[in-house]
């Protein structure tokens, strides 16, 4: 059975996600997967309160913060080294990086022990968003594998075929897929009903990890609604 779960910061809207509350709320709908999003270098302080509980997943992801510049800098380095020992304690499969916020590739080479990934970056970034960038920097790189995000996917082309042909040059550099709906910003796809962005990865063998946000008029309840509308819509 695929593995498919949600980013831990998915309801950072309606209660806080570092409690034992929210991870509760993916394993109680039968989520085999979950990535740990240290969104920002404040939060990193923060990871041990659901260490316990995330650990346990069948597939567990991080995703490192997306407010600091990746450089040779005692800050860098600081913040690799915090999440680095998290992703080890939780027995992590990847480590996610926004390739746009890299300015020294180098700095993670030392951890030759973690699963480095990019993901495309959507149609706010000048960047990382082509399928020729990608084959680019996995040629330089090609220790690095690749989340492809499907909603980024959308929100630089609506006839979805940038995520066919990312599949079909990169296929095999695939580790985990980013899913949500995409109409302003990360909504969730049983309210936007963008099937397009499910079908678009559905033969794609790899973890799931679902980055839709909830609010106020999901509630909590959104969560296993958009579980099962997207395991619907993927068709096994």
């Amino acid at each position: 059975m695929r593995l498919i779960g949600f980013t831990h910061g998915c309801t950072f809207k309606i209660m806080d996600v570092y409690s034992k509350e929210n991870i509760e709320l993916f394993t109680k709908c039968g989520c085999t997967a979950i990535e740990v999003n240290c969104h920002s270098v404040e939060e990193v302080e923060k990871l041990p309160r659901i260490l316990q509980f995330v650990k346990y997943f069948e597939y567990v992801s991080v995703h490192f913060p997306c407010n600091l510049r990746y450089k040779d800098d005692v800050a860098t380095h600081t913040i690799l080294d915090k999440v680095v020992e998290y992703y080890k304690l939780i027995n992590a499969k990847l480590a996610v990086i926004h390739p746009d916020l890299v300015d020294d590739w180098s700095v993670f080479d030392k951890y030759t022990d973690v699963n480095w990934a990019i993901e495309n970056m959507d149609d706010r970034k000048t960047s990382f968003k082509t399928v020729l960038e990608l084959e680019n920097f996995f040629e330089d790189h090609p220790s690095w594998s690749f989340v492809l995000d499907v909603g980024h996917c959308n929100a630089n082309d609506k006839t979805m075929q940038l995520a066919k042909d990312f599949i079909g040059s990169l296929g095999n550099k695939i580790k985990e897929i980013h899913m949500s709906g995409y109409e302003v910003f990360h909504e969730p796809l049983h309210r936007t009903g963008q099937k397009e962005i499910i079908e678009s990865c559905k033969e794609l063998n790899v973890p799931i990890i679902i980055e839709s946000t909830f609010e106020d008029i999901d509630g909590t309840e959104g969560v296993e609604k958009e579980l099962e509308y997207i395991v619907k819509n993927l068709g096994k």
